[in-house]
């Protein structure tokens, strides 16, 4: 089988070892598809991500220094146990199958959260089986969804809100598409490349923004709200000077989701502004957890299950832009990195 391994920052190569071994509980599925977080992946494969130098300590819910032993090193093999951070989002064919495995045959069509590599060893409780009828590559997209329904969940749109989505690629796209589901009555986008403007309006936003070829996105977006501005923002981009123009657009008394994950340092946030007199609120929106306030009607399960019957009912082939092998998995990360303005979604094909 073939696997991914970082020899270090932005140094990535595919590598060939024996096929690993099922015991009775788990099943050996072919890989046939994995998407590119562009997000949290990135930031690993950059060797930024914060994993490097602090740990998460969740019984006290604080990053904290790493010890020596904590910390992540290279080599950084996809096979290695516990390695989520490098692909999370894979489909494949069941191709084997252990004695004690109920509900999944071979030949069956899966999504599981699984590293880039030809073959994934997975128990029956980790992956999904994908509905008839739905291209297998739209699996990829599984995970993000959940992710952009927990903002939708945790941002509370009404019938007839006025939304703004700022950052439109993949989490974007699928949040301009939810939003509208959730009866907002104008999605306005906003984001800096030409191609991911022109697909948020293919997939229903009514109006879309350049920063870079308008002098203050914030001032447009009043004009087109009876100079109210927006009654939600949900921030997606993960970018400091992004999060700021959120707090600019919104309402003021309303709420800012903030979807993104923000590296580093800010310098570019200014709280004495928008953010002071207008009182607003900058909810952050983190995959794992669900709001308190509605955790009683709305676990996981249902969560997962109202996302698996998206994957029928949005727009994602106009998501999928590049579709690249995976014995060229390195090219695929320097096309990403380098921010190729025609990319969207690429997914590695085996």
């Amino acid at each position: 089988m073939k696997i991914m391994v970082y020899e270090g920052p932005k140094k990535l190569v595919i590598k060939e070892i024996d096929d690993l071994k099922i015991n009775k509980n788990e099943m050996r599925i072919k890989t046939l598809y994995s998407g590119i977080s562009h997000g949290t992946e990135m930031n690993v494969y950059r060797g930024v991500a914060p994993f490097f130098n602090r740990t998460n300590d969740g019984d006290l819910h604080l990053f904290r220094k790493a010890s020596d032993n904590e910390k992540w090193d290279y080599p950084i093999k996809s096979c290695d146990p516990g390695v989520w951070y490098m692909g999370y989002a894979s489909v494949g064919k069941v191709i084997e199958i252990g004695s004690d495995i109920k509900n999944i045959k071979v030949g069956d069509i899966v999504y599981s959260n699984a590293p880039h590599q030809s073959q994934v060893i997975k128990n029956e409780n980790e992956v999904v089986k994908l509905p008839t009828g739905i291209k297998p590559e739209f699996g990829i997209f599984y995970t993000n969804l959940i992710t952009a329904f927990n903002g939708i969940l945790d941002t509370r749109i009404k019938l007839g809100d006025n939304v703004a989505v700022s950052g439109l690629g993949v989490l974007g796209q699928l949040v301009v598409q939810m939003a509208k589901l959730s009866g907002a009555s104008n999605v306005f986008g906003i984001d800096l490349l030409p191609k991911r403007l022109e697909t948020a309006l293919k997939n229903g936003a009514d109006k879309v923004y350049n920063p870079l070829k308008i002098d203050d996105v914030a001032y447009a977006i009043r004009k087109e709200t009876n100079n109210v501005g927006t009654d939600a923002v949900i921030e997606v981009t993960g970018n400091q000077k992004a999060l700021n123009e959120a707090i600019r657009i919104a309402a003021p008394d309303t709420v800012v989701t903030a979807l993104g994950w923000y590296q580093g340092p800010s310098s570019s946030l200014m709280l004495s502004d928008e953010f002071h007199h207008n009182r607003i609120t900058i909810r952050s929106s983190q995959t794992g957890n669900i709001d308190p306030k509605i955790r009683h009607m709305w676990d996981n399960e249902r969560k997962e299950k109202i996302c698996l019957d998206l994957l029928s009912k949005l727009d994602l082939e106009n998501l999928i832009t590049h579709k690249i092998p995976f014995e060229d998995a390195t090219k695929a990360y320097e096309m990403i990195d380098r921010m190729d303005k025609d990319i969207i979604q690429v997914v590695l094909t085996y």
